[in-house]
């Protein structure tokens, strides 16, 4: 449960606003004020940074109505709980409330046994709601364990050749054996010790989410390396194919912050060639044979179709670099969208693997750069007729290529770790701070990599742990309970393992060595 919720206070009367506030401290510390507003436009513009659980809202308030001020907030989005508090008992007043969820509705003059009681009903229903989210949440992990292991169980069957999967398979929507476009992806990794079972798990979630639109994916994450079992949901043009491929393996390396080699095999439509190209992985990918047009990913060459020689590809990867090197950014997209087009009408082979080269230009000069976003436009219907959405994609990839990019990660990154000093105790993880941030999981986490050389769960971690010193150096009694909680854990067992393996010693060591250089 939360230690705390955070309340709103949107009235115009300064003893009605401490009076309210002085209720809540001394009877429910449990709710805390976040704010005061003393008309419409501020309250609106606080209530927009805070996102209060509660909101109390005065009815005639100078700027605008507090109907018109909920009214504002509910069409955003807002989703908390507001009362509203006024002397007038106009019956439209109370429609308004109705239709706006309003969830009571008080009349001044107010007691305080009137207050406390609506305060506890807010309290009560943020509780369950809390509840009710923990409990969707240990479903939703339940499941995507379940797939995990399930996923693991249908890839051995598959390395094995065995045919009990075809069953499960269809039940999928897989074509046909002997109708597949599938593939091996493997990628080099190394699983962070302190890595539990719900993180790789969220990992393993993660990887899913990059290919499951376009793809059907199953995914077995083991010490040194990850591997992926990927069949197209629709058959595709083989360029087609592999200039997906190609984005989701970028934003797979992105995820997991991996510069490591990436094998992919030769795609196979039938479960014995699977069964064949499985046996044919090699154990170290760190000596496969890279060259300068498969940085991103090694495939067998002799086995995949190519639409321009190897001097021509390397020439037009070499010009695009230099383009964007010189910040040409202009001049770069011009030009590659009229060549594009030219592809686009009379040869669409050339035209897939122009986008290939275009994109390993892009991440060449910046490996930072984001393509989440451009598998699901490619693999688009019409997308090769359509020079609208071709320009658009073009022109969005490239608008952040300037010199201001580095600028902006920057502020960015002090956003990041400005809130998670402020709030490593509390249930933090990627996938919210991403969220709030506007960013994809994959651009966070390789940002975050690239700007302090740590993944976010070890800097998490490095906070979380510094804190549990600080508190055993304050509050020589402290119990391990709550010590857990106040770090932000909820496993007494996973906190005292995780501080014994950061710091060297147990806590009660630790402790005891704080007493002995006192």
């Amino acid at each position: 449960m939360n230690r705390y919720y955070t309340v709103g206070i949107v009235e115009d009367e300064v003893i009605e606003r401490q009076a309210l506030r002085m209720i809540m401290e001394e009877k429910r510390p449990v709710l805390q004020v976040v704010f005061e507003a003393e008309d419409g436009n501020s309250a609106l513009k606080m209530a927009r940074q805070y996102q209060p659980d509660i909101l109390i809202v005065d009815i005639q308030i100078p700027g605008c109505t507090g109907l018109e001020l909920c009214q504002e907030l509910r069409q955003e989005g807002y989703s908390g709980l507001i009362i509203i508090s006024t002397s007038y008992s106009l019956f439209r007043y109370a429609y308004l409330a109705i239709k706006l969820n309003v969830l009571d509705y008080l009349l001044k003059p107010t007691g305080e046994t009137q207050i406390l009681s609506v305060l506890d009903r807010c309290i009560l229903i943020l509780e369950e709601n809390e509840q009710r989210k923990e409990k969707e949440q240990r479903l939703e992990e339940h499941m995507i364990r379940t797939r995990y292991e399930a996923d693991r169980r249908l890839l051995q069957q598959m390395m094995d050749g065995n045919e009990q999967v075809f069953s499960r398979l269809k039940e999928m929507g897989f074509p046909e054996n002997g109708q597949w476009q599938a593939c091996w992806i493997v990628q080099a990794w190394s699983m962070a010790e302190q890595m539990d079972t719900k993180e790789v798990v969220e990992i393993y979630s993660s990887i899913c989410q990059i290919f499951k639109q376009e793809f059907f994916v199953f995914v077995k994450l083991d010490a040194d390396k990850i591997l992926l079992f990927v069949q197209p949901k629709e058959k595709r043009d083989k360029f087609l194919l592999y200039t997906m491929l190609r984005c989701a393996i970028w934003s797979l390396k992105q995820l997991t912050g991996q510069k490591q080699f990436c094998y992919v095999s030769p795609i196979s439509d039938s479960l014995e060639q699977m069964k064949t190209s499985g046996s044919q992985i090699p154990e170290n990918l760190s000596l496969l044979p890279m060259i300068s047009r498969d940085f991103i990913c090694y495939t067998q060459m002799e086995q995949r179709p190519r639409a321009f020689s190897r001097d021509r590809y390397v020439f037009h990867m070499q010009k695009m670099i230099r383009f964007l090197k010189d910040n040409r950014i202009r001049y770069l997209e011009n030009m590659f969208f009229s060549e594009l087009q030219d592809y686009a009408q009379s040869e669409p082979q050339k035209f897939w693997e122009y986008l290939h080269i275009f994109f390993d230009a892009v991440v060449t000069v910046s490996d930072s750069r984001d393509l989440s976003f451009v598998m699901e436009k490619i693999s688009s219907e019409g997308f090769i007729e359509d020079s609208k959405q071709q320009q658009e994609m073009i022109h969005q990839i490239l608008i952040d290529c300037r010199t201001d990019e580095e600028e902006s990660t920057d502020t960015s990154m002090d956003q990041i770790l400005k809130i998670m000093r402020e709030e490593y105790t509390s249930g933090l993880s990627q996938a919210e701070i991403a969220q709030r941030m506007g960013m994809t999981q994959t651009y966070f986490s390789r940002m975050f990599k690239n700007k302090t050389g740590k993944n976010f769960v070890s800097l998490l971690t490095e906070f979380r742990m510094n804190h549990a010193k600080e508190l055993i150096a304050k509050e020589h009694d402290i119990t391990i309970s709550e010590l857990t909680e106040k770090c932000g854990y909820t496993s007494k067992t996973y906190f005292c393992a995780l501080f014994r393996k950061t710091v060297g010693l147990t806590v009660n060591e630790y402790r005891r060595r704080l007493e002995n250089e006192r």
